[in-house]
C-alpha cells in the first residue's frame, strides 16, 4: 500500500510541476507571489536565457508536494518537491518523468516553459538537483542545478537557479486530482502546439 501511495504521487509531482508553468504562462493561476517571494533561473544549451519573477508555494498535504512556481510573460518555471514525510531542508534529486512512477521519496520534478524566437518550449528537467533550506523566519529558499530535455524536439538544456523568501500556502482541495486529470490536458496542448509549429 504505501508502495502504491510513493508512486502515485510522484507521477502526481511531475505532472504538476509541468501544469503549474502551463497554467501560470498561458491563462494565469490568479495567485500573486508574497512580497520578497523571488525565482531567478538561467539556462543555456539549445538556447540561453535567463529569467527573474516572483514565487509562490503551495502544499499539497494529501500528497505530501510542494509545488513552487514563478511565471512572468511568456515564460515560466514550476517545481514539484515530493518528500519522505514532512518538508525537511536538504537535496531532492530530480526524476525523468517517465521515472516519476518507480522514483522513491525524496524527488523533484522540474519544468520549463518559455516563447523562443518562433515558438512556445517546453522542458522537463530529467537530472540534477534541487536543494531546499530553511530561512530563520521560516521561509524557503533554495537553488538547483537541473538538467532538461524538450517536451517534444530539440536539444537539451542545462537550468541553474534559485528562489528566496517563499512562504508556502496550503494548496486548494482540488491538487489531490489535479496530477492525473491535467496531465492529460498538458499532453493534448503539447501534441496540439507541436502540430501548430509543423505547418509553420
Amino acid at each position: 500500500m504505501t508502495g502504491r501511495v510513493v508512486r502515485s504521487g510522484m507521477a502526481a509531482a511531475a505532472a504538476l510541476a509541468g501544469v503549474a508553468v502551463m497554467a501560470a504562462t498561458a491563462c494565469g493561476d490568479g495567485s500573486e507571489a508574497p512580497r520578497g517571494a523571488r525565482l531567478s533561473a538561467r539556462w543555456t544549451g539549445a538556447d540561453t536565457a535567463a529569467f527573474s519573477a516572483g514565487a509562490v508555494a503551495e502544499w499539497c498535504a494529501p500528497l505530501r508536494i510542494l509545488e513552487i512556481r514563478a511565471a512572468a510573460g511568456d515564460t515560466g518555471l514550476g517545481i514539484a518537491l515530493s518528500p519522505p514525510d514532512t518538508l525537511d531542508a536538504g537535496p531532492y534529486p530530480v526524476r525523468r518523468p517517465d521515472l516519476a512512477d518507480t522514483a522513491l521519496r525524496p524527488s523533484a520534478a522540474v519544468a520549463l516553459r518559455w516563447f523562443s524566437q518562433t515558438t512556445v518550449m517546453g522542458y522537463q528537467g530529467d537530472s540534477g538537483r534541487v536543494t531546499l533550506e530553511r530561512d530563520a523566519d521560516g521561509s524557503l529558499a533554495g537553488r538547483f542545478n537541473v538538467g532538461a530535455r524538450p517536451f517534444v524536439t530539440g536539444s537539451r538544456l542545462h537550468l541553474t537557479g534559485q528562489f528566496e523568501g517563499v512562504r508556502v500556502i496550503p494548496a486548494p482541495a482540488r491538487c489531490v486530482g489535479r496530477g492525473v486529470k491535467d496531465s492529460s490536458r498538458a499532453d493534448s496542448l503539447r501534441s496540439a502546439r507541436a502540430r501548430a509549429d509543423s505547418t509553420r
